[in-house]
C-alpha cells in the first residue's frame, strides 16, 4: 500500500515549480486549499485493510449511511455478468458506494474508473482504470481507452459484473435541477457490445452549492473543490435505487445511440423521486 495517497514526490514530477524552497512552500498551499491533506486522512485511516473491506471501512468512518433499496434485483445473476449504469452526483464517493453495494452481492464486481479513484490502490482489485473519453490527440490516451475497453468486454465474457458511469463527468448544476450530462456515446457503444442486461442505479444527492456553483463559473474552479467534496458527506443517507433489468432484447430495440442513452438515462432518473 501506499505511505500517502497523493505522494508530495509524486507531484513535484509534474513541473519544477514544485522544487526547492518555494515549491515546498507551493506544496504545502497546494494540499491545503485542494483538500488533499483530507483525503489522504481519510486514506491513511482505512488502508489497513483492502478490497471491500477498506470501501465500508472508508464509508463508515466518514459517516455516510448507505439505504439501498430494492437489492434482491441482483439475486438471479448469481454467476452471470450483467452492467449497472449509474448517475454520477459526486465524482468520488458514488463510485466507492456503487462498490459497497454491488460488491456487497458480488465480490467479482468491478468499475470501469477515471485515473482520481484509479489512484486507490487498496481498491484496486474492484477497477478497471481507463480513458473511454479520449478524442484520440493523445497516444497514451488511445491505448488507455483501448486497453480499458476490452479489459471491460473480457471481465463481462468471463461472467462477472461491471459497473460504469456513462456520463464520464459530475453531475452538472442546470438552471433548475442538478443532472448529468448527456451519456457519452463511447460508453454506449461498449454497452451495446456487451449484450449482457443492464441494471439501472440511481445514487441520491448531490455536492454541496459550493462545489456546484463554482460550476457556472468554470469547471476547472470547480474542479479544485472536488477533494474537499469528500468530507463534508458525515451524517448524511444516500439511497442507492436499484431498478428492473433490461434485457439484451430490450436493449436491441434501440438502432440509434442517442436513443439508447436517453433510454438508459431516463429509466435510470426515473427512480429520483420514489421516497
Amino acid at each position: 500500500m501506499k505511505d500517502k495517497l497523493i505522494d508530495k514526490n509524486e507531484i513535484r514530477k509534474l513541473s519544477p515549480i514544485f522544487q526547492g524552497r518555494f515549491g515546498n512552500f507551493l506544496l504545502k498551499v497546494l494540499f491545503k486549499i485542494t483538500g488533499i491533506n483530507k483525503v489522504n486522512g481519510v486514506y491513511d485511516a482505512s488502508k489497513h485493510v483492502t478490497g471491500l473491506d477498506f470501501v465500508n471501512d472508508m464509508l463508515d468512518r466518514l459517516g455516510i449511511n448507505r439505504v439501498v433499496e430494492n437489492y434482491e434485483v441482483f439475486d438471479p445473476f448469481v454467476g452471470k455478468p450483467f452492467i449497472t449504469v449509474s448517475n454520477h452526483p459526486y465524482g468520488h464517493i458514488d463510485g466507492i458506494i456503487s462498490i459497497s453495494v454491488v460488491g456487497g452481492k458480488r465480490r467479482d464486481f468491478k468499475m470501469m474508473v477515471n485515473w482520481v479513484l484509479n489512484q486507490i490502490d487498496t481498491m484496486s482489485e474492484h477497477f478497471i482504470g481507463v480513458n473511454p473519453y479520449a478524442k484520440g490527440n493523445k497516444m497514451a490516451d488511445m491505448k488507455s481507452s483501448v486497453g480499458g475497453v476490452k479489459q471491460c468486454l473480457e471481465h463481462l465474457k468471463a461472467g462477472h459484473p461491471l459497473g460504469l458511469f456513462p456520463a464520464g463527468g459530475v453531475s452538472s448544476n442546470h438552471l433548475t435541477k442538478t443532472e448529468d450530462r448527456e451519456w457519452q456515446p463511447s460508453v454506449l457503444r461498449l454497452i451495446k457490445k456487451a449484450k449482457v442486461p443492464v441494471i439501472p442505479m440511481y445514487i441520491s444527492g448531490n455536492n454541496s452549492w459550493l462545489y456546484r456553483t463554482l460550476g457556472f463559473i468554470d469547471w476547472r474552479i470547480r474542479t479544485v473543490r472536488l477533494f474537499h467534496e469528500v468530507t463534508n458527506k458525515k451524517g448524511k443517507t444516500i439511497y442507492i435505487r436499484l431498478g428492473k433489468p433490461i434485457s439484451v432484447e430490450e436493449q436491441a430495440k434501440f438502432t440509434s445511440i442517442e436513443e439508447y442513452g436517453e433510454f438508459l438515462k431516463q429509466r435510470t432518473y426515473a427512480m429520483k423521486g420514489k421516497k
